[in-house]
């Protein structure tokens, strides 16, 4: 467990950001000791099956999918009890195009009572979706055990990696804990026409920290900073290795950590480039040798291979610890084969329109603060109420969003709806990676801001901002607000 010391320390570095420096976030929280016990890279990487159709028409995709309180032999030898979609964890991968609606129904096959002692009622949402209102799992919309709900998802927005989870009032942290959460990629033919790698060379990754006890049960324990475990989970496997050819890759990479932040670097220490953020592709590949996710923040990122011999292996390592954690370490590419490689990261990749602050005709300003002394989080100081709207946005206008941090811990906060642009944080403008669409930005600590452009364009309704620390979203730093015509 970090001191307080340590932790003031870390605080003290956030002042120090700027214009193309990264958030200095809090070195991470959790024991030293792996309670997996399993080798790092003895298992192979997973990669979640796409999901096929149920049915077609000529404009949409049906989607069928049960939520199912399971087990699986995650750790070798013990038995691992799980609430996934389709009974798996990661959920299966829903591929869309851009234009092509997909109605997905999912049905709860929950008892009343969960794993973690958790609500058996589920919410899903699909993170990044410009969706209606009816679809977008708002906290209180539940689906009860033994009951459905459909989902109308009418992609009709940039093409990027998003992905599905619970959502549910005051317990998405352990239901997304013990494994509610899947890929939703989607696509269209400009971005296809790009040449980047594709087909077995394009691969999700969802990076999670997990704790076991010794029977192989998942611990949670819903602490109020953010639960973080000790065990590195990709794609639901302990530190997997992945085997590579001499080739480039593309990673869609997703935080799908309940509270812990990732600062992605290979053992190398070689370049990657950075190709799109959580609204879609960049303008220009950025060319990074690291990369800081918070929790729900996915990078979509191109790994060029060629340069290593076959035989050996590179490490994906998280930097935000040391060296000893059992974290540090999250996967291994091994390199065992060559390839021919016709694909290609263009300089241009897909246009994208700067907003100006003058552009905003409403100013909005926001509060984060609490959790001292046992509060909960809020916003405005206010807890979250799923009656009453904090304010209404008007379709088709840019706003400008203020957030002030009063606490002592980041917060990565996610807007319903619409995807933004990073203005600034801490009063500098965001780095090359983070000058595209985005729907989170990280708020520092200690009187940290951030402003952000956000305009609605699809629909009205309610919506909610949260932070996605899950365990500050269930503690009550959420708001509803409304979109409006």
């Amino acid at each position: 467990m970090a001191t307080r010391r340590e932790v003031l320390k870390a605080l003290g570095a956030l002042g120090a950001v700027g214009a193309s420096t990264a958030l200095s976030p809090l070195k991470a929280f959790g024991a030293s000791n792996d309670t997996s016990g399993v080798a790092s890279f003895t298992q192979p990487l997973n990669i979640p099956p796409v999901l096929t159709p149920t049915s077609t028409t000529s404009s949409t995709d049906y989607y069928d999918m049960q939520v199912l309180q399971t087990s699986a032999s995650i750790i070798p030898g013990k038995s691992t009890p799980f609430i996934g979609y389709n009974g798996m964890t990661p959920g299966p991968t829903i591929k869309a195009r851009v234009g092509r609606q997909a109605v997905v129904n999912v049905y709860n096959g929950l008892p009343a009572t969960t794993l973690g002692g958790a609500t058996g009622k589920i919410v899903t949402h699909l993170h990044g979706g410009h969706v209606p209102s009816a679809s977008d799992g708002f906290p209180t919309d539940y689906v009860n055990p033994g009951s459905n709900r459909t989902y109308t998802y009418p992609n009709n927005q940039l093409p990027s990696t998003m992905w599905y989870h619970d959502h549910t009032m005051d317990v998405t942290g352990p239901h997304v804990w013990y494994g509610m959460a899947g890929f939703y990629l989607l696509t269209d033919s400009v971005e296809e026409a790009l040449n980047l790698p594709s087909g077995a060379y394009e691969v999700p990754l969802v990076i999670q920290d997990r704790k076991f006890n010794t029977s192989g049960g998942l611990v949670y324990n819903k602490t109020m900073n953010g639960e973080t475990g000790d065990v590195a989970l990709v794609n639901g496997v302990v530190q997997p290795y992945f085997n590579v050819a001499k080739r480039k890759y593309r990673f869609r990479v997703l935080n799908g950590s309940n509270s812990r932040a990732y600062t992605l670097a290979l053992s190398n220490g070689a370049s990657f480039k950075v190709i799109g953020m959580e609204g879609g592709l960049l303008s220009a590949p950025v060319t990074v040798t690291s990369i800081t996710l918070w929790p729900a923040e996915r990078a979509d990122i191109v790994i060029d291979f060629s340069g290593v011999a076959v035989g050996s292996n590179v490490t994906l390592r998280n930097t935000q610890v040391s060296s000893s954690s059992t974290v540090y370490n999250l996967m291994r590419f091994n390199c065992t084969s060559t390839a021919t490689d016709t694909s290609t990261v263009p300089s241009t990749l897909r246009p994208l329109t700067r907003w100006t602050a003058s552009q905003a005709t409403v100013t909005r300003n926001f509060t984060l603060s609490g959790g001292m002394m046992g509060r909960n989080w809020t916003i405005n100081g206010s807890t979250f109420n799923a009656n009453t709207p904090i304010h209404s946005s008007k379709l088709n206008t840019i706003e400008r969003w203020n957030f002030t941090n009063q606490s002592m811990l980041n917060h990565p906060i996610h807007v319903h709806g619409a995807s933004f642009q990073i203005l600034t944080v801490g009063g500098a403008a965001p780095a090359a990676t983070h000058a595209g669409w985005k729907d989170v930005v990280v708020v520092p600590a200690g009187m940290g801001t951030a402003s952000i452009l956000v305009k609605f364009t699809d629909y009205t309704g309610k919506y909610v901002m949260h932070c996605h620390n899950l365990e500050h979203e269930d503690m009550a730093m959420m708001a509803r607000f409304d979109v409006v015509a």
